[in-house]
């Protein structure tokens, strides 16, 4: 795990297209969507599918979340086969579909469920292993820290922490605070989450914290471009500009390319209608924009859309709309 930017696994979003979107922006490691141990072990076509994992990307992450130790020591065997070079186990998703199962964030509830969990998948795989946590199911009963020295003792390759607990869901600020303890307690590399959606965000949390890699991931969601905004702003302190309108089209479109390329005309237009809507966020008139968005149906709906703003706007941005 070599560098210091991490692309999250986002569900509905960390398809192949964008995690190539945001690697060439300047993340060092990406994982794919997370995915369920117990539809891996089904062999449920959907779930398999989102391991979508091409050639040319590695290193790639592929992220877990269950509740049987046993599905998850055979779930990771599939995912070795699919090609992934680490996996995550999911221990903070707040989602309550997931909860639902005793997954994600459910976990933080039963600390030696989850350390089994751990353990059994340490020992049915050959790839590294690493954990992603919040600070506990709620701020009074935090058990990252706990959870945080299994993962050491089990043979964990490295912890990520959300400090925020899971009755917080995305409230409140993150406590970094809390990354730090993590960080002073632990000899295995620590990275940080949460509210990183800058280059200065991005110092100070390294700064204060003394993690060894920051993960990005609603900010990322948004605008892939923002890796390549914090890597030049760490690696030489200049500041990179937001991109022009114009960036933002020709992005738009490249994205909209790749995922019909890899999901179709129907299914990767459908898809990209929420980036699309986020790309234009910012953009005079973009309400009106997005309203046309909303009915793409092919590649030549979006070219046809954007282009037309292009000639009305003249490429200039103002407000948001």
């Amino acid at each position: 795990m070599k560098g210091l930017l991490f692309l999250a696994p986002l569900a509905g979003i960390s398809n192949y297209p964008f995690r190539f979107l945001c690697r060439r922006s300047g993340a060092a490691f990406c994982y794919t969507e997370m995915v369920s141990a117990d539809a891996v072990i089904r062999n449920q076509e959907k779930t398999i599918r989102m391991v979508d994992i091409d050639p040319d990307e590695h290193p790639v992450g592929v992220q877990l979340f269950g509740s049987r130790p046993e599905y998850l020591a055979g779930a990771v065997k599939v995912i070795e086969a699919l090609g992934a070079d680490l996996i995550d186990l999911n221990m903070g998703c707040p989602v309550r579909k997931v909860i639902k199962k005793n997954g994600g964030a459910a976990l933080l509830k039963d600390p030696i469920l989850a350390a089994e969990i751990m353990a059994a998948t340490v020992e049915n795989t050959r790839l590294p292993v690493t954990v992603k946590l919040r600070l506990g199911w709620t701020r009074d009963h935090e058990v990252c820290f706990e959870l945080g020295q299994a993962a050491q003792r089990l043979g964990l390759a490295a912890v990520t922490l959300h400090p925020r607990s899971r009755a917080d869901t995305y409230a409140d600020k993150a406590d970094w605070t809390k990354i730090a303890q993590m960080k002073k307690m632990l000899s295995i590399p620590v990275i940080g989450n949460g509210d990183v959606k800058t280059a200065s965000d991005a110092e100070t949390m390294l700064a204060r914290t003394g993690c060894d890699a920051v993960m990005i991931g609603r900010a990322a969601m948004r605008d892939p471009y923002v890796f390549h905004r914090i890597k030049t702003y760490l690696d030489s302190g200049r500041q990179v500009p937001e991109q022009t309108v114009e960036e933002k089209i020709e992005l738009a479109l490249e994205h909209t390319r790749m995922m019909v390329e890899r999901f179709g005309q129907k299914g990767g237009t459908l898809m990209m209608r929420k980036h699309l809507a986020w790309y234009t966020r910012g953009l005079r008139g973009g309400a009106e924009l997005r309203k046309d968005i909303m009915k793409i149906t092919c590649y030549r709906d979006a070219v046809g859309i954007l282009d037309s703003y292009r000639k009305k706007r003249g490429g200039a941005a103002g407000e948001s709309g």
